[in-house]
């Protein structure tokens, strides 16, 4: 699992409401849902989530399953954007 997935936890989503990170041009984004306990995950690449044109959007409960989940996610998309070049 890429470093950059294996260090979230439930408590790690915590440090932010919207939060975004990047490996290059495969970008993800985070936004934290208190009331509904969910996690609302977002991968694309190149361009800024709100004009990005290949937003692929899931979400997750906000919980230690949940993020297990999320992470097996992100790696499954990140592996397929480095195979295929994109998602």
């Amino acid at each position: 699992m890429h470093p950059n997935f294996s260090q979230l936890t439930p408590r790690w989503f915590k440090r932010a409401f919207v939060y975004t990170g990047n490996i290059d041009d495969f970008r993800y984004r985070f936004e934290m849902d208190k009331d509904n306990g969910l996690l609302h995950t977002a991968v694309y690449t190149v361009y800024c989530f709100e004009v990005a044109k290949d937003v692929q959007q899931q979400d997750f409960p906000w919980d230690d399953q949940g993020v297990e989940q999320l992470k097996a996610w992100l790696q499954e998309r990140y592996e397929h954007y480095t195979r295929e070049g994109s998602l």
